[in-house]
């Protein structure tokens, strides 16, 4: 039997040592990933009509991804400030086992009259014993530890309010950028294709100081809407990350009308802005809590120097026949002291407060840091409302010349074409204007976070969206200083804003100056030419297609490809090349065509093969 006890031993020891886990596969990394993707994005309630501000806050509050990890580290903070409580209660311990021996436990004893006795014991016994202890110095270190972590809790809280004050800040300044970039939509993409068009055709006119002015003023027009394509392509994306939707969701915002004609606020008249920041701040509140655990830290400390009392009462049961008393309670009284502490212990006292001393000098340091961010974003805010100001005045007198140009100079090529970039000027100062407005409001809430004002107010994280939202519209920021309320004016929208800069009947009128398809007039230059001698006459009876040479990312970029293919096939030059913008799963693509009959195509297909992938030809 002993042997067999000593392979099995032997066996678990060499298991033991083998042990070991393997890397993922692929399989698990891809379910893993659809796992969290729906648990991300599940549950979330469908966007069913414009989304307003207050909606996108309530969205970001409930779905955020961030804010979900924040909350359940507040939530893991709280069980450990209610277990830190039970620390206190003495320690009550029941055990029980169940032995067995090969032979009975025989003891021989002798008195001290040399009589001799033999003590034996059951071949199976069973104990059993519940015993309570409680130590006085143990239980006076506990109730400081409860203490320290019902601060650390109060810390926790202190930071999920500022956490939940910076996504109100972030969603509020992208929410105004995006509705600036979805008023802007429209007409960048309208305006974009009527100066590739005007673009074309200038580059046909000829290659005159005139000629190459007006190409150079198109094409400085063009590079400024793919600038403003990126505000308008990436607002709206920050939005919806920050809401938690999914990327493939669409969705539009309801502007008020508020954003036409805002209140911009430049005094506070006598608020005390610094003393409602330094009262408020969640880091300074944070500071105090930190303050009061160094400082209860000193006292543990001191309390360990003191020796540890220790009183134990208990009940016993064991099974042994050959006892007289199978029952039998105990209680008793300890005392230890450890005497090195006496010599260990000060120092540890001192080094406590002088981390005490660290906590008060980092508050002080951060009150003036405080101070600092409260008088800068008060100027930064005065700044923006002055910049704002500006801009917008600037936008009414671009409005009225626009206006005055469209009515009355638009009836030769040179007076649409200058109206076509007029109205790039109206809607890059209009969107300028947009985002001007989204950078004073970034502002005033960088003045609401340096404040430490609250934003929201109380309400179930279980609420729907719509219950949130109505809530939050009566009662965003209600903790601002008496007065500062008229700074956040975040009406609801009872009447949309307007949803462009220029007018769909305007746009319309320049995509019809501007389209190839219509009939060309007397004045204007063929948008697609008659071949040179280099090409043979085309038969009138063979119908006009088009094929496609390229497809880029960017205009740039097909235009100097198109400079390419014209290097290794002279004839091209013959044509005149045809750029047009496409959208291919979400992102925008320039195509390049050129226009004849099928057989000339196939003609360039078949002297191009080693530069084109494949042949493309279509109906014009």
């Amino acid at each position: 039997m002993h042997k067999t006890l000593g392979f099995v031993l032997i066996a678990f020891g060499l298991t033991a040592c083998s042990v070991g886990t393997s890397p993922t596969d692929i399989a698990e990394r891809a379910a893993r990933a659809d796992v969290d993707k729906a648990a991300l994005f599940g549950g979330q309630e469908e966007v069913t009509k414009p989304i307003t501000l207050y909606e996108a806050i309530a969205r970001a509050v409930k779905y955020n991804a961030r804010q979900r990890v924040d909350a359940m580290e507040q939530a893991i903070v709280a069980g450990i400030s209610d277990s830190a409580t039970m620390d206190m209660l003495p320690q009550l311990a029941a055990s029980g086992g169940f032995a067995t021996r090969s032979k009975r436990l025989a003891v021989s004893a002798k008195d001290a009259n040399g009589g001799e006795s033999l003590i034996v014991s059951d071949k199976n016994p069973r104990e059993a014993d519940l015993q309570m202890v409680f130590n006085v110095l143990d239980f006076g270190i506990s109730y400081v530890n409860a203490k320290q972590a019902s601060d650390r809790r109060f810390i926790a809280e202190e930071a999920r309010r500022k956490s939940l004050q910076r996504l109100v800040h972030d969603v509020r300044t992208a929410y105004w950028r995006a509705a600036a970039a979805q008023r802007a939509a429209e007409d960048v993409n309208a305006l974009t294709q009527a100066l590739e068009q005007e673009t074309v055709r200038t580059s046909l006119s000829g290659n005159t100081v005139n000629d190459l002015a007006e190409q150079r003023k198109l094409l400085q027009a063009l590079q400024k809407l793919n600038g403003l394509k990126k505000e308008v392509l990436t607002s709206k994306a920050e939005l919806a990350a920050l809401m938690n939707l999914p990327p493939e969701t669409a969705f539009t915002l309801d502007v008020p009308k508020a954003m036409d004609t805002p209140r911009v606020v430049r005094d506070f008249g006598q608020i005390d802005l610094e003393h409602f920041a330094l009262v408020n701040r969640p880091e300074l509140r944070i500071g105090d809590y930190q303050a009061r655990i160094a400082e209860r830290e000193a006292k543990k400390e001191i309390l360990r120097i003191f020796p540890g009392i220790e009183f134990s009462a208990g009940l016993n049961y064991d099974s042994n026949s050959y006892m007289k008393s199978k029952n039998w309670a105990d209680a008793g009284i300890g005392v230890t002291w450890n005497l090195l502490g006496l010599f260990s212990r000060p120092q540890a006292i001192r080094t406590a407060k002088d981390k005490k001393t660290l906590e008060l000098l980092r508050r002080q340091a951060l009150t003036v840091a405080v101070i600092s961010q409260v008088n800068v974003s008060y100027l930064q805010l005065r700044q923006a409302a002055d910049a704002f100001g500006v801009t917008d005045s600037l936008g009414v007198v671009t409005d009225k010349l626009w206006q005055k140009t469209f009515a009355e100079k638009t009836q030769t090529v040179e007076e649409r074409r200058a109206a076509v970039l007029q109205a790039v000027e109206v809607l890059t100062t209009h969107l300028e204007r947009d985002l001007a407005f989204a950078d004073y409001k970034a502002a005033e809430s960088d003045l609401f976070m340096a404040l430490g004002v609250d934003p929201l107010p109380s309400f179930s994280m279980k609420a729907t969206v719509a219950s949130m939202a109505d809530v939050l519209e009566t009662n965003l920021s209600r903790n601002a200083p008496q007065g500062f309320k008229e700074v956040s004016y975040d009406y609801p929208p009872s009447v949309m804003a307007r949803t462009s800069a220029i007018s769909a009947d305007e746009r319309a009128k320049i995509l019809e100056w501007t389209d190839l398809k219509r009939t060309p007039q007397p004045s204007d230059m063929p948008l697609v030419p008659a071949p040179k001698k280099a090409v043979p006459a085309k038969k009138a009876a063979e119908p006009v297609k088009v094929l496609q040479l390229s497809s880029f990312e960017t205009l740039p970029a097909a235009q100097s490809y198109w400079a390419e293919l014209g290097e290794k096939d002279a004839a091209l030059a013959a044509y005149a090349p045809i750029y047009r913008e496409v959208v291919v799963n979400g992102k925008p693509r320039y195509r390049t065509f050129v226009a004849d009959t099928e057989t000339r195509l196939r003609q360039i297909c078949t002297r191009l093969a080693e530069d084109l992938r494949s042949c493309l030809i279509s109906e014009k």
